[in-house]
């Protein structure tokens, strides 16, 4: 491998960082970015993503997904369990000299569908940008909280004080 190849065998947060972008072009990205998403069009997302994408959302997928054909998968499946959900940007930070930015945001959506469940959450997370290429996202990772979503939705037991990983634990418990 040579010394400026991106290895993708590692954690995105331990590769180098990427090629320096301006803060302007970082800027528009960001705006598009909420319009993709909330236009609830795959092609429109699928066209700020780099062909090689490398897109790490293990919070809802089960492993870190690479290229265009399973990104569309991917974000079928985000339409089909909330096809409401909606993104505001709460604040977009920069790092334009390592390539980076973070998309802080909230999101609000109805339970899935197949729930049956007539309710709401609003949760807060963050789109990390780790890589460009050619003008398009090329390195991704996600941070989101899934277990308070489900919490709001009535899916999940009360935490009843318990903290940290005493509450998921405590669904896994035989009751």
């Amino acid at each position: 491998m040579s010394a400026t190849a991106t290895r993708t065998d590692v954690p995105a947060y331990d590769r180098p960082a990427g090629a320096a972008i301006t803060a302007a072009f970082a800027r528009d990205f960001g705006t598009r970015w909420e319009a993709a998403w909330n236009s609830h069009d795959t092609d429109q997302v699928l066209a700020l993503l780099h062909p090689d994408i490398r897109w790490n959302d293990t919070v809802f997928w089960p492993e870190v997904i690479h290229g265009h054909a399973d990104m569309r998968k991917y974000i079928e499946k985000i339409w089909a369990v909330m096809p409401d959900v909606h993104f505001r940007e709460v604040q977009f930070f920069t790092a334009v000299e390592d390539g980076r930015a973070l998309y802080l945001f909230e999101q609000t959506a109805a339970a899935p569908p197949a729930s049956g469940l007539d309710t709401t959450a609003t949760t807060y997370g963050c789109d990390i940008f780790l890589g460009f290429r050619d003008g398009l996202l090329a390195d991704y990772m996600a941070q989101y909280e899934i277990a308070e979503m489900m919490r709001q939705f009535g899916m999940l037991p009360p935490r009843k004080g318990r903290i940290g990983g005493a509450y998921l634990l405590s669904l896994a418990s035989p009751k």
